[in-house]
């Protein structure tokens, strides 16, 4: 049994044990093994190629894993139209029909998940007003921009209100307030039970949304916990950002007590300071190349920092994806992998 947020023991929407998904070049994922509650909400974070969209592809049934079991409601057959039409999916690709409207995509898609012609109506209706795509609905989607290609993908996987969300950088190219919405939307689902799993490198995202993170690195699992717990790991830790324009030692900066991260992006040095290490030890170290230094501050530490820490790896943002149809099978699907679907 797992426990959710608020305490009440129920069987877990979703369980995956020791899950392999390898392709030919290496790459995928290792031994994975999960639980997704009724109600949690949970973060799935790693670098660009640590398997975030494969793990999310096998646990959404549009890929078999290699070797391992997954459990959606207590059934393992990922092919069953009732698994299917439990979950709601965005993954990295869209799966749109371009020359079709906004509007006649989402009906398509509420229709094949069972909803009357009636309640597909008014919750199409709502979730339109609600994501900002009411005045667009009527466009074809090749006319769309990324942003509303993902609001569209949102749409379509609420529409069915399904008991699982699994999402892959949901907020990615959305505007401000589209983002605030989903979030407080997420929530909400949350407090009537539904679960969610989002693969995200927004750190901020994750530690104001989620209860659990959960760290995938090179295909493994590296550390899962409570979001608290993760971020009490770093309790008086400190990151001391540089804007830098020019080369520095960094081999001296990592051999300093006290370091235990060093990480370049661009022209930003961030350097994960231990509990009582002074900043002023690593800028002694740059003492006689001011020159080199245009800007400095001190913060304190996110979950991307632990990642860091544990791994010695920087998260990175998440990078804009292609537009693809069907990269999520409809409940009636037969077909495996990818591109099963076919436009009616």
């Amino acid at each position: 049994m797992t426990s959710t947020k608020a305490g009440t023991a129920s069987a877990p929407s979703l369980r995956a044990e020791q899950v392999w998904r390898l392709y030919r070049n290496g790459t995928g994922v290792v031994d994975i093994s999960l639980t997704l509650a009724p109600g949690e909400l949970v973060a799935l974070m790693g670098p660009n190629g640590s398997g975030k969209t494969t793990l999310l592809r096998v646990l959404a049934t549009a890929d078999a894993p290699s070797s391992g079991t997954v459990a959606w409601f207590g059934s393992r057959d990922r092919r069953s139209p009732s698994v299917r039409r439990r979950l709601g999916v965005v993954l990295d690709q869209a799966s749109h029909f371009e020359e079709m409207t906004g509007y006649q995509n989402a009906w398509f898609f509420a229709r094949q998940f069972g909803l009357s012609a009636q309640t597909a109506r008014s919750r199409l209706e709502e979730l339109f007003h609600w994501i900002g795509l009411w005045e667009a609905r009527h466009k074809v989607v090749r006319e769309y921009s990324l942003g509303m290609k993902r609001k569209l993908n949102l749409i379509e996987a609420l529409a069915h209100r399904p008991e699982v969300l699994l999402l892959d950088e949901p907020t990615l190219a959305l505007d401000y307030r589209a983002e605030l919405d989903l979030i407080e939307r997420l929530q909400l689902l949350s407090l009537t039970g539904t679960a969610t799993l989002l693969a995200t490198n927004d750190v901020h995202l994750a530690e104001r949304l989620c209860h659990r993170a959960l760290f995938l690195h090179e295909g493994r699992v590296v550390r899962d916990g409570l979001v608290g717990s993760l971020l009490a790991e770093l309790g008086g830790s400190k990151e001391l950002e540089l804007d830098v324009h020019s080369p520095i030692a960094l081999d001296e900066i990592r051999d300093l007590a006290g370091v235990e991260a060093v990480d370049v992006r661009g022209t930003t040095l961030k350097i994960m300071l231990a509990r009582g290490t002074n900043p002023a030890t690593v800028l002694a170290i740059l003492d006689g190349s001011a020159d080199l230094v245009s800007g400095l501050r001190v913060r304190q530490p996110t979950l991307g920092d632990l990642f860091l820490k544990l791994t010695g790896v920087a998260l990175e943002p998440p990078l804009p994806s292609g537009d693809a149809r069907a990269s999520f099978p409809l409940p009636s699907e037969e077909g495996q992998g990818r591109g099963s679907q076919r436009r009616p």
